[in-house]
């Protein structure tokens, strides 16, 4: 398949707040008060659900019993929430859900499971979150799932496959309705057998049958060294996942791996150069829009990446549209990107000021940034969510995306955590999990 491509200054962190944004602000919900240490991790995962005048969203609680799935619904024409209904529980941290919708309205999530079996429930009404069925187990050592449902209701997922003895894999399963889930294939496989992470995400284009897969496969070649290799890749099937190839319509044997896959940025821990990629999305042009960031040293600059034609890529770096109080700090990309009713872009990811030897995942300095453009993407006006705290982050927004079914807003809502990561797994924590709705347009 080819693709059709078209070619201030303020002084204070309190002034940086204050920019006009031209959106308005809307009114944050606290879901919980018993968020884990990743209570809305992980980018993989969508955790937001509208549909029909509610809006449906889930996140991983640690209250005293251990970890729990929750879930509340708003309806969007009174501005009430129900009450927190408990979905069943998770074996860590690690275990958070991941949701998605039909065309009858019936919800379905994917949850428990690191390197464990996933546990999936439908809800038992349409539009309805606070009753489900009980608990099907699939896969085998299964862990952080994307999932979308197919113009037919077939829902597809990918997950990371761990083993023992050889590379880990990116799985993709099936679950036709009325029938049990079913493995279909590895669509990628590390090159090294020791560890690997993908951070895979999952977009339908205008189709609903082109399926469009960007990640960040982390591969760490041995554990003596702990020195790991990253690649932020792309790839997409025209048919609903059977098939995958490049940008340029190239064919890919699977599984696909960091040498056969579009490459659209590459690092070495080992030479001071680490990569994160958020979620993507799909812009109203048919192309990918797909947000990363390279970090070196103390520094960290992200970008939005979309394809020029013949393997080409466009590379936007977003840290000239912060605010300028926060112009020198590093923008991370541990968010994502959705495109609203209005076709404009929606961008959430995190700056912080790590030390180079201290790590960037869930450091106290970090804040919460939003972007948003009136031009498609070619240019953005951002803000901090909250007010600087040097003591806690505020971190791991989780944007809502078309997953099939889902109906968008203006400008898409998002969630995120309020509180500090842990030291460990199984730490029971007490983080606020804060929902920001959906914007009207400008």
């Amino acid at each position: 398949m080819k693709f059709l491509f078209r070619q201030l200054s303020i002084h204070s962190v309190t002034l940086a707040l204050l920019m006009l944004s031209a959106f308005g602000e809307p009114e944050r919900m606290v879901l919980s008060t018993e968020g884990s240490g990743r209570a809305t991790a992980y980018i993989e995962s969508p955790k937001i659900i509208s549909f029909h005048g509610k809006t449906h969203v889930a996140w991983l609680d640690t209250p005293a019993e251990g970890f729990r799935i929750r879930t509340r619904t708003l309806d969007q024409t009174t501005g009430q929430w129900t009450p927190a209904t408990t979905i069943g529980e998770a074996t860590d941290n690690h275990g958070g859900p991941a949701l998605t919708i039909d065309a009858e309205g019936y919800l379905h999530v994917i949850y428990y499971s690191h390197h464990h079996p996933f546990r999936y429930r439908r809800s038992v009404r349409p539009n309805d979150a606070s009753a489900w069925t009980e608990y099907e187990e699939f896969g085998r050592d299964l862990t952080y799932p994307s999932m979308v449902c197919s113009a037919d209701g077939t829902l597809i997922m990918v997950a990371r496959r761990s083993f023992e003895d050889k590379p880990w894999h990116l799985e993709m399963w099936t679950k036709p309705p009325g029938q049990p889930w079913s493995r279909q294939q590895a669509i990628l496989s590390a090159r090294y057998g020791v560890y690997s992470q993908y951070g895979a995400s999952l977009a339908w284009g205008a189709d609903h049958r082109t399926l469009h897969l960007s990640f960040r496969l982390y591969e760490l070649p041995d554990y003596d060294t702990k020195r790991s290799e990253g690649t932020v890749g792309y790839l997409v099937s025209p048919d609903g996942g059977e098939t995958w190839q490049t940008s340029s319509g190239r064919e890919v044997t699977l599984p696909a791996t960091a040498d056969t896959v579009d490459v659209i940025a590459h690092g070495l821990e080992a030479h001071d150069r680490v990569l994160h990629a958020g979620s993507s999305a799909v812009g109203p042009d048919g192309l990918p829009y797909i947000p990363y960031d390279v970090r070196v040293q103390e520094t960290c600059q992200s970008y939005l990446a979309t394809p020029l034609g013949d393997g080409r890529w466009n590379h936007l770096n977003l840290n000239q549209f912060l605010p300028p109080a926060f112009r020198e700090w590093g923008l991370y990309m541990h968010g994502g990107i959705a495109f609203g009713t209005t076709g404009q872009p929606t961008l959430v990811g995190t700056v912080m000021r790590p030390t180079r030897t201290e790590h960037e995942w869930g450091h106290p300095s970090t804040e919460l940034v939003r972007f948003r453009s009136r031009d498609c993407g070619q240019t953005f006006i951002a803000d901090i969510i909250d007010s600087p705290n040097p003591d806690s982050p505020r971190w791991m927004p989780n944007i809502e995306r078309p997953t099939g079914f889902n109906e968008m807003s203006a400008h898409p809502s998002f969630i995120y955590t309020d509180g500090v990561r842990g030291g460990a797994l199984k730490d029971q924590l007490s983080n606020q999990v804060i929902f920001v709705p959906g914007t009207p347009a400008p």
